[in-house]
């Protein structure tokens, strides 16, 4: 967008509406551990299979997330996020009308994991629009919404379930999702996609696909071939950039270890012979860590004062470091300092994403690019967190469960410090190359000059010539 539509007026706007959906998304995402804790005991299943609800959920979200950015691009950012919202509210209001945990497959993973998938790429997408100089502070304020949902929604969903039992809190949560509607109806479509619908609208075009309905139906159908061809071809263009690829890898690893903290951390504190309102005032304190450290992190990338890289590599190795050393205490208050590093750490990881897909592919194919990073990550989520489930199934403890998290971490760091010595690698081999073209001219043009000189009778006197 045009420097005179970003970064002011109508662009927070977007942003107050982008921060609503999130913080009532991730609401539902963040506290699984806390309907996860209530599962196991009431449906008396194992420790891996109720995980997989978790991250079925994740994984069918990944899968919406590649069409929402085609149906966002192509045609509406709103009308993608509130369809989304709406099969949201029905998947987490027919969740709470079944007392089978295989049917919650169906209603909170896959119908719940589809509204989610269509309403969350568009929303984090739209604000890197509407946002340049201040892009980094604009996704830290947007992030800071899980942080927030991390503060209120532990506390509310355990009152909830209290209160009206684990069906009647699921139903309530549904109707607040049809509040995802109301922030999408702020959305406006980005002015280059605009004109992009413009130039396929105009007078011109229509004149030359409206000769015969049938004619006009062939163009339509021409229309939205090209646009999956293009689809698929911006999917190539990422595949093929090994910047990118390195950062899928590093976020899966990373997302996997830091939302399987929500899922674990709960029965890890209640297996220490600690209340379930211990586990809230844990999750609270990683949500109020997160909704303050976020602001700060947006400053500090906008700043200069670190690159998205730096920030990325230091916060997920200490992240590794504290989910490790957890395990060789076993107090609350180790738990609630745990939980502050949480937040410190691998805190700032969603606010670290969107930004890695920009540095490595630009801001134009986003809508596309990360929801394919996403299908990476959250593929990887499959697997990874009823992983750890089946682990404490194993061992009958958590430990083994945290040193993955810990390794993950360490992991994914590596791979960005990988990336970026391939980076420099690939910069000194094309500065070399360069130099070379460079010094290969100049002693070409010398050599042009001295042959023409002793064409000349005059100076071949006084030259030398070859």
């Amino acid at each position: 967008m045009s420097s005179q539509y970003t970064d002011r007026g109508f662009s927070w706007v977007v942003l107050g509406a982008s921060f609503l959906n999130f913080f009532l998304i991730s609401g539902i995402m963040r506290t699984f551990g806390i309907l996860y804790a209530e599962l196991l005991q009431t449906y008396d299943k194992s420790a891996g299979n109720t995980a997989f609800l978790g991250s079925l959920l994740l994984f069918v979200n990944s899968l919406a997330g590649p069409i929402s950015g085609l149906l966002s691009m192509h045609f509406s950012f709103k009308w993608c996020t509130m369809i989304g919202g709406l099969v949201s509210c029905l998947g987490m209001v027919t969740s709470s009308m079944t007392h089978d945990i295989d049917m919650l497959y169906l209603t909170y993973s896959c119908l719940l994991g589809v509204g989610f998938g269509l309403s969350y790429p568009p929303t984090l997408s739209i604000i890197n629009f509407y946002f340049d100089k201040r892009r980094a502070f604009a996704n830290g304020i947007l992030t800071a919404s899980f942080g927030l949902s991390s503060l209120i929604y532990p506390t509310l969903y355990r009152k909830l379930i209290d209160h009206y039992g684990i069906h009647g809190a699921m139903l309530i949560l549904g109707g607040l999702l049809l509040n995802i509607c109301v922030g999408g109806s702020f959305f406006r479509q980005p002015r280059s996609f605009m004109r992009q619908s413009a130039q396929n609208n105009s007078p011109d075009s229509k004149q030359l696909l409206s000769h015969t309905n049938e004619g006009s139906k062939k163009s339509k159908l021409t229309y939205a071939i090209d646009k999956i061809i293009d689809m698929f071809r911006s999917y190539s263009v990422a595949l093929r950039n090994k910047s990118f690829l390195l950062y899928c890898f590093a976020m899966s690893f990373a997302l996997v270890g830091y939302s399987s903290i929500f899922m674990i951390l709960p029965p890890h504190i209640q297996s220490q012979q600690f209340t379930k309102d211990d586990a809230v005032i844990v999750l609270t304190v990683i949500g109020a860590t997160e909704f303050v450290v976020r602001f700060f992190s947006g400053i500090i990338i906008d700043k200069r004062w670190l690159s998205v890289q730096t920030m990325f590599i230091l916060t997920m190795f200490m992240g590794g470091i504290c989910a490790i050393a957890l395990t060789f205490f076993r107090s609350m208050p180790i738990n609630i300092i745990y939980a502050v590093t949480v937040g410190i750490f691998p805190g700032i990881l969603h606010s670290l994403r969107p930004l890695l897909v920009v540095s490595s592919l630009g801001l134009k194919i986003l809508p596309i690019a990360y929801p394919l990073s996403t299908l990476f990550t959250n593929s990887a989520c499959l697997i990874g967190q009823p992983g750890l489930g089946w682990l404490e199934d194993y061992t009958g403890n958590w430990k083994a469960s945290f040193y993955t998290i810990g390794g993950l971490f360490i992991a994914s760091s590596l791979c960005v410090l990988l990336e970026r010595t391939l980076v420099k690698k690939t910069q000194i081999e094309e500065m070399e190359i360069k130099t070379d073209d460079v010094i290969e001219g100049t002693t070409n043009n010398q050599k042009n000059i001295e042959n023409r000189d002793c064409n000349d009778v005059e100076t071949s006197l006084v030259i030398k010539c070859p």
